[in-house]
């Protein structure tokens, strides 16, 4: 007896280690019939140890308790076998099986059961969150490539802005300062970002300053930036400036004309020799930056005051682009008006539309903060309309008092076969019929035409027009 402790205690410390697996321990014999299952396999399957112990894994298949058997396998290949097995309650395991030879013989069967479950629903989510991150970094992009055609888009048909589109493509392609001409709202900025994003300087930075929009006292240092103790309140470290910031891109120089002289003097030099000096600073640098310029105001008349340095000019202005005010492209009003209406519309998640008669009336108005104006107009209107379509009436005051009102398809008379008196009637009621298509009361033609209202009550009297306002 004394004999088979050794043995004993050995079972036992075997049996330890086997329960104290975390992962789902199967043993069969040769013949596939189950000799021991740990705490964990009985966890892991939901099953007793009392009710598969003694079993033939065949019968526990053919019952149902799990849809195949890494056993099987086993005694089938006579190797080692790894499988995914499903069970009756839902679980997903790694079964790895490993045949134990004994003298050549397969005798036994180790199964090893680890429920990967869990790791499939992760390895699910993680696909999932892959699968919307995919998404939505499409839909970024999607916007950044709208974006981008967004900035290098001129709604126009005009001939004067094709010409100027043409020009702007031209320029792209080539190293060369622009100076750009127009009045505020034109759309300068634009046309200075289309530039730079057209450009092969399109990956650096674009730079925009404003130069009537910062102190002249804090211009110097915007500009050119300035090092450790150049002023009172100057940073430790220093900063460096916009010229600076815009290497290797595109610096643009906006209101031009509100440079002071000393600072047109410091422009000058570097767009001569490229080379910088920061505020306080003996150190020369090497800056690589292209050059826009922008007014809003007639240069030439600067240049002829003394209030602009004519070399500056000269150098600046290699490439000139003059662009119209709106006024002068009524034409490209109607196009405006739906690209910019699309443009609200989406953002604010509407459907407004516009009338012809609201339309006809914007391209009589002389507009004079141009495109700018319009998009706020356009706007407003849209964020305010209560109804699916803008009429003639809801545009603003100042609009409706600033318009001029043709006579389309007046031809008088001969005056060598009426009176002078009826040829002013004449005139005078195809301006009444105007007023009346474009105003909703009497009080706002009153208003547009400089007179009382009971004249003008008298005068569709006198007329007999049909349309009535009150």
């Amino acid at each position: 007896m004394e004999s088979l402790k050794p043995l004993k205690h050995h079972a036992d410390v075997l049996d330890a280690i086997i329960e104290s697996s975390y992962d789902g321990l199967w043993i069969c014999d040769g013949k596939g019939k189950v000799l021991k299952i740990n705490r964990a396999s009985e966890k892991i399957n939901e099953v007793k140890a009392k009710d598969v112990i003694g079993r033939n894994v065949s019968d526990l298949v053919r019952e149902g308790l799990f849809d195949k058997s890494v056993t099987l396998e086993v005694l089938k290949r006579k190797k080692r076998v790894s499988i995914l097995q499903t069970l009756n309650n839902g679980k997903t395991l790694l079964v790895t099986g490993n045949p134990i030879f004994i003298e050549g013989k397969l005798e036994y069967v180790v199964t090893n059961d680890r429920d990967i479950t869990e790791l499939i629903h992760l390895k699910e989510e993680l696909e999932e969150s892959r699968k919307t991150s995919l998404k939505y970094y499409r839909k970024l992009q999607d916007a950044l490539k709208k974006e981008r055609d967004e900035e290098n888009r001129i709604v126009f048909c005009s001939k004067v802005m094709r010409s100027i589109q043409e020009t702007i493509q031209n320029v792209s392609e080539v190293d060369v300062t622009v100076f750009l001409q127009g009045e505020s709202g034109v759309g300068k900025s634009r046309l200075a970002t289309m530039i730079h994003t057209l450009s092969e300087r399109s990956k650096g930075p674009f730079i925009h300053v404003n130069c009537g929009a910062i102190p002249e006292n804090l211009l110097e240092s915007e500009l050119f930036g300035y090092v450790k103790g150049a002023f009172t309140g100057a940073r430790k470290e220093g900063k460096p400036g916009m010229v600076e910031l815009a290497d290797n891109g595109t610096l643009f120089l906006d209101e031009i004309t509100e440079l002071p002289l000393n600072l047109q003097v410091k422009l000058l030099h570097f767009l001569d020799s490229g080379i910088i000096k920061r505020v306080g600073d003996t150190r020369e640098r090497k800056v690589n930056v292209r050059i826009i310029a922008a007014s809003n105001r007639d240069i030439t008349q600067y240049v002829k005051a003394k209030h602009f340095r004519e070399d500056l000019y000269f150098r600046l202005n290699i490439v000139p682009i003059i662009i119209p005010p709106l006024r002068e492209r009524q034409e490209d009003i109607p196009l405006l008006i739906a690209y910019f209406l699309e443009r609200f519309d989406e953002k604010y998640g509407k459907d407004v539309t516009i009338s012809p008669e609201a339309v006809d009336l914007l391209c009589r108005y002389s507009f004079p903060g141009n495109i700018r104006e319009l998009s706020n107009i356009l706007e407003r209107l849209v964020v305010m309309s209560r109804n699916t379509q803008i009429e003639a009436g809801d545009l603003p005051d100042y609009v409706k008092e600033n318009i001029f009102v043709p006579i389309e398809g007046y031809s008088p008379v001969s005056p060598l076969k009426t009176t002078l008196k009826n040829l002013l009637a004449e005139y005078e009621m195809n301006i009444l019929k105007k007023a009346l298509a474009v105003c909703k009361t009497q009080q706002e033609m009153a208003k547009l035409l400089g007179v009382s209202q009971p004249t003008i009550a008298r005068k569709i009297k006198e007329y007999r027009l049909n349309k009535r306002k009150s």
